[in-house]
Protein backbone atom coordinates (compact mmCIF):
# COMPACT_ATOMS: atom_id res chain seq x y z
CA UNK A 1 0.00 0.00 0.00
CA UNK A 2 1.37 3.41 -0.88
CA UNK A 3 1.99 6.07 1.72
CA UNK A 4 -0.41 8.56 0.11
CA UNK A 5 -3.20 5.93 0.04
CA UNK A 6 -2.70 5.24 3.76
CA UNK A 7 -2.81 8.96 4.58
CA UNK A 8 -5.96 9.34 2.47
CA UNK A 9 -7.68 6.47 4.34
CA UNK A 10 -6.76 7.97 7.72
CA UNK A 11 -8.10 11.38 6.69
CA UNK A 12 -11.30 9.81 5.36
CA UNK A 13 -11.79 7.88 8.60
CA UNK A 14 -11.23 11.07 10.63
CA UNK A 15 -13.85 12.88 8.53
CA UNK A 16 -16.41 10.11 9.15
CA UNK A 17 -15.72 10.16 12.89
CA UNK A 18 -16.07 13.94 12.96
CA UNK A 19 -19.33 13.82 11.00
CA UNK A 20 -20.74 11.16 13.31
CA UNK A 21 -20.30 13.50 16.27
CA UNK A 22 -22.22 16.21 14.42
CA UNK A 23 -25.28 14.01 14.05
CA UNK A 24 -25.49 13.14 17.72
CA UNK A 25 -28.51 12.80 19.91
CA UNK A 26 -28.16 12.24 23.62
CA UNK A 27 -29.65 12.82 27.03
CA UNK A 28 -28.86 15.83 29.19
CA UNK A 29 -29.98 16.39 32.76
CA UNK A 30 -32.87 14.53 34.39
CA UNK A 31 -34.44 16.37 37.33
CA UNK A 32 -37.47 16.00 39.58
CA UNK A 33 -39.42 19.02 40.88
CA UNK A 34 -41.86 17.28 43.22
CA UNK A 35 -44.51 16.79 40.54
CA UNK A 36 -42.73 15.58 37.42
CA UNK A 37 -39.50 14.34 35.89
CA UNK A 38 -37.87 16.76 33.48
CA UNK A 39 -35.83 15.01 30.79
CA UNK A 40 -33.46 16.94 28.54
CA UNK A 41 -32.62 15.57 25.11
CA UNK A 42 -29.80 17.17 23.13
CA UNK A 43 -30.09 16.99 19.36
CA UNK A 44 -27.93 18.27 16.52
CA UNK A 45 -30.75 17.82 13.98
CA UNK A 46 -34.52 18.04 13.67
CA UNK A 47 -36.28 14.71 14.15
CA UNK A 48 -40.02 14.03 13.90
CA UNK A 49 -41.87 11.08 15.40
CA UNK A 50 -39.12 9.82 17.67
CA UNK A 51 -40.16 7.71 20.65
CA UNK A 52 -39.02 8.56 24.18
CA UNK A 53 -39.38 5.64 26.60
CA UNK A 54 -39.03 6.29 30.33
CA UNK A 55 -38.92 3.37 32.78
CA UNK A 56 -38.78 4.22 36.48
CA UNK A 57 -37.77 1.77 39.20
CA UNK A 58 -37.58 2.20 42.95
CA UNK A 59 -34.43 0.87 44.60
CA UNK A 60 -34.61 -0.53 48.12
CA UNK A 61 -32.26 -2.93 49.82
CA UNK A 62 -30.90 -5.24 47.14
CA UNK A 63 -33.87 -5.09 44.78
CA UNK A 64 -35.55 -2.89 42.22
CA UNK A 65 -39.30 -2.53 41.76
CA UNK A 66 -40.62 -1.10 38.51
CA UNK A 67 -43.06 1.75 39.15
CA UNK A 68 -43.98 2.54 35.55
CA UNK A 69 -42.86 2.53 31.95
CA UNK A 70 -44.13 5.04 29.44
CA UNK A 71 -43.41 5.60 25.75
CA UNK A 72 -44.33 8.87 24.05
CA UNK A 73 -43.94 10.19 20.50
CA UNK A 74 -41.84 13.36 20.48
CA UNK A 75 -40.35 15.77 17.97
CA UNK A 76 -36.79 17.02 18.44
CA UNK A 77 -35.53 20.44 17.43
CA UNK A 78 -31.87 21.34 17.13
CA UNK A 79 -30.47 22.09 20.58
CA UNK A 80 -31.85 21.23 24.01
CA UNK A 81 -35.36 19.81 24.20
CA UNK A 82 -37.15 19.26 27.54
CA UNK A 83 -39.91 16.73 28.11
CA UNK A 84 -42.02 16.41 31.25
CA UNK A 85 -43.21 13.12 32.72
CA UNK A 86 -45.79 13.70 35.50
CA UNK A 87 -45.12 11.43 38.49
CA UNK A 88 -45.36 11.64 42.27
CA UNK A 89 -42.36 10.17 44.08
CA UNK A 90 -41.94 9.56 47.78
CA UNK A 91 -38.52 10.21 49.32
CA UNK A 92 -36.17 7.44 48.28
CA UNK A 93 -33.75 6.18 45.63
CA UNK A 94 -34.85 5.63 42.04
CA UNK A 95 -33.30 4.45 38.78
CA UNK A 96 -34.48 5.92 35.48
CA UNK A 97 -33.95 4.07 32.20
CA UNK A 98 -34.23 6.38 29.18
CA UNK A 99 -34.40 5.21 25.58
CA UNK A 100 -34.85 7.25 22.43
CA UNK A 101 -35.91 5.45 19.25
CA UNK A 102 -35.78 7.00 15.80
CA UNK A 103 -37.61 4.78 13.36
CA UNK A 104 -36.47 1.22 14.03
CA UNK A 105 -33.13 2.32 15.50
CA UNK A 106 -32.21 3.17 19.08
CA UNK A 107 -30.83 6.71 18.89
CA UNK A 108 -29.70 6.99 22.51
CA UNK A 109 -30.05 5.32 25.89
CA UNK A 110 -28.90 6.07 29.41
CA UNK A 111 -29.50 4.96 32.99
CA UNK A 112 -29.68 7.64 35.67
CA UNK A 113 -29.98 7.39 39.44
CA UNK A 114 -32.21 9.87 41.28
CA UNK A 115 -32.43 10.63 44.99
CA UNK A 116 -35.67 12.26 46.17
Amino acid sequence: MSHSYTVFCILLLAAFIGAAGCLGIGFGDVTYDGEALHVEVESSRNVTDAVLQVTLTEIGGFEQRQLFSEATYIDLAVGTNEYTVPVELAPGTYRIYLYLFIGDERGASVIRDLEV
